[in-house]
């Protein structure tokens, strides 16, 4: 499943690329940076009796670069590649060990590269556009220790509005929701959930 939809992916750009060579107006490129909320279950089962009772306390954050292609008017696919930081207080607990000492909260650095394709459609096509956004978010783990799984798979969900400073520069407001659809570990039902406002810069080629 992974391999698919990362060759799709691949595949899906390189066709784009060529044609954007043709005409590079309809391809963007720009930075993002996002403060991210993890939305996910306070308890992260490793398996049937042990885990992590979590608490999201930290303030997260997402940094990337974005690529845009236009398809039609208003209408265009979307990549981007982000560093995610989705780090937790974890509590471990274990219903079968007998403890001297309770366990203390730790700090768990939860990370990942992102890597979502989405379709996205521009509203009020003037100056100031307002867009929605959907498509699926790639998730590499970078803390391969922490989670069984390497990669997870999400649904990714957005809205925001872009302001045109040029011709070629807009500044971005967004806002996205990504909801898992694949576990991070392999006896538990534990899947990531985040909410995530954010700014931007597109600059068109």
């Amino acid at each position: 499943m992974k391999k698919t939809i990362v060759i799709f992916g691949i595949i899906l750009f390189y066709s784009y690329g060529i044609k954007a060579q043709e005409n590079s107006s309809k391809l963007r490129i720009g930075l993002n940076a996002s403060i991210e909320k993890n939305l996910s279950s306070e308890n992260i089962a490793f398996d049937k009796y042990t885990g992590y009772s979590a608490d999201y306390n930290k303030t997260n954050y997402r940094l990337g670069l974005n690529f845009e292609y236009e398809l039609k008017t208003n209408f265009s696919i979307n990549t981007a590649i982000n560093y995610s930081n989705k780090d937790f207080t974890g509590t471990y607990y274990c219903a079968v060990c007998s403890f001297i000492v309770p366990p203390s909260p730790q700090n768990i650095d939860f990370r990942f590269i992102e890597v979502p394709l989405t379709l996205k459609y521009y509203f009020l096509p003037n100056k100031i556009r307002l867009f929605g956004e959907f498509g699926l978010n790639n998730l590499f783990s970078l803390n391969k220790e922490v989670t069984d799984n390497s990669y997870g798979l999400g649904i990714k969900l957005g809205s925001g509005i872009e302001y045109n400073l040029s011709k070629k520069i807009a500044l971005q407001m967004t806002m996205d929701y990504n909801s898992g659809i694949s576990k991070l570990y392999k006896e538990s039902e534990f899947k990531l959930k985040s909410f995530a406002f954010g700014i931007g810069i597109m600059k068109k080629l």
